[in-house]
């Protein structure tokens, strides 16, 4: 091993890379405080204890641990939603409800690394606790549409879903635990294949049998939810179907419409959803940029019963996808013999919004021209 290599699945963020996520935190922080919502940090790691307890026994495997002193065993955080569940129910008991907030954070998966997977990411995102219906999930999914638009990117859509749907169909189909676990995992990976070979097995009602099989292509409009007939069969999924209907109306109404399509597919990975989901997706780039939706028992587990729905973006990927720089300030290559006047013209420029790189090095002009070339969007000033 080299001296100068770093563990497998991280990276080092250029000067280019930082600019670029540091932008998107300053426009999606400024979308999200004209909602109301308020930043909060929680911990890099929590007890394993905290984090199964949230996302599920499930999520070990991508869990990087550790022990401390004490006998503790302890679990870089692996996403954020647990952590802000668990501080709500520590500091929050007295809080007026429903609570908005937001966060920025790096965060840690044990995965195969590969192109936008990293095992060191960062995720930017908002948690709207305390409040359950139409309204609160339709705020949620109008502030993921605009926070893309904010940063720049055009090219997107939101396949939107009812995860009730899903789950009540499988309640009715009597499968086992781990049958329904690999159902789930099937049709989110829109792997049709192996999808329709288990479901050859397994001792279902034929017509429940199809409309499971059709899911991960049912994508697109309302006319999506008259290709699940079962669905009428089953109360539970009949309710999820018009809640589901009931926001998509609501977002009409908040001018978004035009980026969200209906995804029978979408699942969402972690154990805690409960309700509507969501994930956004680019032509750009094969995978996800952001994903959230509604976990209305998620914060029950921490002895702080409330609903609530969120989501969370992937700085990385969206670093990715965007073509377009915000604009800087002109940058000047300040040179010459007087340090005094240099450092007057120097606090003057940067006092005017100019960046300034000062000759620090007694250069002759000739030599400051070549580096003023070299530097993008830099002027060279001279003074003798």
């Amino acid at each position: 091993m080299s001296n100068r290599e770093i563990p497998k699945g991280l990276r080092d963020l250029l000067p280019a890379e930082v600019k670029m996520m540091r932008s998107i935190e300053k426009k999606a922080g400024r979308l999200f405080h004209s909602y109301g919502y308020e930043e909060v940090i929680t911990p890099t790691f929590e007890y394993l204890e905290v984090v199964e307890n949230g996302a599920g026994g499930n999520i070990r495997r991508e869990l990087f641990l550790f022990m401390d002193r004490e006998g503790g065993i302890l679990s870089l955080r692996p996403e954020i939603t647990v952590s802000i569940a668990r501080l709500a129910a520590t500091h929050m008991q007295d809080a007026l409800f429903p609570q908005r907030l937001f966060y920025q954070a790096n965060v840690f998966r044990h995965v195969e690394p590969h192109l936008a997977q990293y095992r060191e990411f960062w995720q930017l995102g908002v948690e709207l606790l305390g409040a359950s219906g139409v309204g609160a999930d339709s705020e949620i999914i109008t502030m993921a549409v605009r926070v893309l638009q904010d940063i720049g990117l055009d090219n997107f859509k939101l396949s939107l879903n009812q995860i009730g749907i899903f789950n009540s169909l499988l309640e009715d189909s009597g499968m086992d635990p781990e049958e329904r676990l690999l159902i789930r995992s099937l049709v989110e990976s829109k792997d049709l294949v192996e999808l329709a070979r288990v479901l050859e097995k397994v001792a279902i009602d034929d017509g429940l049998k199809d409309t499971i099989a059709a899911l991960p292509v049912l994508h697109g409009g309302l006319e999506v939810l008259s290709k699940i007939p079962w669905a009428e069969k089953n109360r539970n999924a009949a309710t999820a179907v018009n809640e589901l209907l009931k926001t998509y109306d609501a977002l009409k109404i908040c001018g978004v419409q035009d980026k969200i399509v209906l995804d029978m597919g979408v699942l969402r990975g972690l154990d805690y959803y409960t309700g509507i989901v969501f994930e956004g997706y680019s032509p750009d780039l094969g995978y996800g940029l952001l994903g959230g939706g509604r976990y209305d028992n998620l914060m029950g587990k921490f002895g702080f019963p409330r609903p609530a729905t969120g989501f969370s973006l992937g700085m990385d990927r969206l670093a990715l996808v965007l073509k377009n720089r915000d604009s800087e300030p002109q940058r000047y290559l300040l040179g010459g013999r007087d340090f005094q006047t240099l450092i007057d013209k120097a606090g003057k420029l940067r006092e005017e919004g100019y960046v300034v790189e000062m000759d620090i090095e007694g250069n002759s002009r000739e030599d400051l021209e070549q580096i003023a070339q070299a530097r993008e969007n830099c002027i060279l000033l001279y003074l003798d």
